[in-house]
């Protein structure tokens, strides 16, 4: 079985036992966050330095629009006002790309927009988004490592 197909089947193995497990002992994860993560797990480069960019760089994104939200409430922002504030967070997630760490760019929008798809608006909820994110990036990075070890198991 060549790489490809071996990672490929690792992932749907792992998120059919994530989904099932989420379902058995009713865990409030998001799976489509996963999944987003997933995605930034690959597009990365994968790896150890894939999954640190992933995870960092996603929760970045869940951090701004915690702020941005932040700052929504405290100035009482609706229409306009909110849409200049989620401006300026897109231009915050773009200029963090000037700290290595934070350049997966692509990653910190993706956090940004789970972050925004479920609501963030507290700490708890940020909480469970970083975590549903850190999840999927590690079902990639699980799925690649067992991905290699099938691999090295050719005779």
């Amino acid at each position: 079985m060549n790489t490809m197909t071996a990672r490929a089947l690792m992932v749907g193995v792992l998120i059919a036992i994530w989904a099932w497990l989420a379902s058995v002992a009713r865990l409030n994860v998001s799976m489509w966050a996963g999944v987003v993560a997933l995605g930034c797990f690959y597009a990365s480069g994968g790896g150890v330095a894939g999954l640190q960019k992933t995870i960092v760089a996603t929760l970045s994104g869940v951090v701004w629009v915690l702020i941005a939200e932040a700052v929504r409430v405290a100035i009482a922002g609706h229409g306009v006002v909110w849409a200049v504030i989620l401006g300026a967070m897109a231009c915050a997630l773009a200029l963090q790309a000037r700290v290595p760490l934070l350049s997966f760019t692509a990653g910190a929008f993706a956090g940004a927009g789970v972050a925004l798809g479920l609501g963030v608006n507290t700490g708890y909820e940020a909480v469970r988004a970083g975590v549903a994110l850190a999840m999927g990036a590690v079902v990639g990075f699980a799925a690649e490592r067992l991905a290699g070890m099938i691999g090295a198991r050719r005779v």
